[in-house]
């Protein structure tokens, strides 16, 4: 049921990037009419949605993948203004979208260099960049070493770390994963491979702890997501429980077998699966809140659906591909269908991301953009199908590495 980077992490190194002035110690040269002055570096260009991108990308690192995972590797990016940051390995990096020019490396605090290590993709909230990694707490003569969990919130500018903590796990908890499923100004939400850690962002220590629950959406006071009814988490619940102190707030009166949810924006989520008892697919678009169903028609119809992606303003965008290929656009405040593919002799796309009024994707392996508020075509000839976007570029996964496409159009 679990889809998760594989994770473990090494100790702190922060490179600082270079400075690009002379030597102190060393008078500067005078500038002459040969020398001339070094051009400016390239404004770069805003579009708000992309609907092209430079075909041939730059690659940034090796896509993390969990090795029980067969879809593809996770894109572990994020796009904050003209800078990528991006998770290689062992360490977070910041580079700048334009030039390519790597702004600064840094490895996640307080871990062994002998661990292997991928780092959990990276969150963003109120400006700053957090991450989270497993970790050893090597042992003594009197101390067994132990595993547990590093947490820490970076500057996205110069990636130099504002705080770090070590959260430690329940007794038997073998932290193999860790997946850092939400941010907000109270609390910080960690998954491992067993057990749910809700930690107080201020005092940066663990308030409440659950086993047996995959939490997927953080949302205001509530983390919503699939609770196990037994260790083999063959049956689940869909379920919310309070931040503040992990009360089930509800529960949804449908068992799932290989249940997942997924947010879609403030006060809506989706989940799917199949009914325990029928083995019947199972979708439906729910408020993290209440656990209510917010679909004003038959959830039956969407069963068909296997994921959404909210574009981060007004469209819900859920495709499907158990048979004919499906997508749908849904106005995202009262979840009215708005448009539909396939529709006469127009096929829908494998969607991989909805972002401003845009939806991105692959139809016959060749890159499309779509109009998002209509379903219409914007460019046939997209050059890339990203999954992470913004206004100067876009970032895909699929090829196994992480590449970043500029926006041209």
């Amino acid at each position: 049921m679990r889809q998760r980077a594989l994770l473990a992490a090494v100790c702190v190194v922060l490179l600082a990037a270079a400075g690009c002035g002379n030597d102190p110690k060393e008078p500067a040269p005078t500038p002459t009419a040969s020398t001339g002055t070094a051009p400016a570096a390239p404004e770069p260009v805003l579009f708000d949605p992309p609907g092209r991108f430079q075909s041939g990308g730059q690659r940034l690192a090796a896509a993390p993948r969990n090795e029980e995972d067969f879809g593809e590797p996770q894109t572990a990016a994020l796009l904050i203004d003209q800078s990528v940051v991006f998770v290689d390995g062992a360490t977070l990096s910041g580079r700048d979208i334009v030039s390519g020019d790597e702004e600064w490396v840094t490895n996640m605090p307080g871990v062994s260099a002998a661990d292997a290590s991928v780092v959990t993709p990276p969150v963003l909230f109120e400006g700053r960049v957090y991450a989270a990694a497993a970790i050893t707490i090597p042992g003594s003569t009197r101390v067994t070493g132990y595993r547990a969990i590093s947490l820490a919130a970076l500057d996205p500018q110069t990636g130099a770390v504002i705080w770090s903590a070590t959260i430690d796990a329940i007794p038997g908890d073998p932290v193999q994963d860790v997946r850092l499923v939400g941010v907000t100004v109270d609390s910080i939400v960690v998954d491992t491979s067993t057990t749910t850690y809700v930690v107080d962002a201020q005092t940066r220590r663990t308030r409440w702890k659950v086993p047996y629950f995959e939490p997927t959406v953080v949302d205001g006071t509530v983390v919503a997501g699939q609770l196990g009814q037994e260790a083999t988490e063959t049956k689940t619940s869909t379920v919310g429980l309070r931040l503040t102190d992990g009360v089930r707030l509800w529960t949804s009166d449908t068992p799932l077998q290989q249940g997942r949810s997924f947010p879609l924006g403030a006060g809506l989520m989706a989940v799917r699966g199949r009914e325990f008892t029928s083995a019947d697919a199972y979708f439906d678009f729910v408020d993290p809140a209440t656990g209510e169903s917010r679909y004003p028609g038959d959830p039956a119809d969407l069963r068909a659906f296997d994921s959404c992606w909210f574009d981060a303003r007004t469209t819900v965008v859920c495709s499907g591909t158990a048979t004919t290929p499906v997508v749908v656009g849904y106005d995202s405040a009262d979840l009215r269908e708005i448009w539909q593919l396939p529709v006469g002799d127009r096929r829908a796309p494998r969607v991989t991301a909805a972002w401003h009024g845009a939806v991105y994707g692959l139809l016959s392996d060749k890159p499309v953009t779509l109009d998002g508020r209509t379903g219409a075509v914007r460019s046939l000839n997209a050059g890339a199908a990203p999954s992470v976007v913004n206004e100067y570029a876009g970032v895909s996964a699929a090829s196994g590495s992480l590449t970043l496409f500029l926006a041209v159009g």
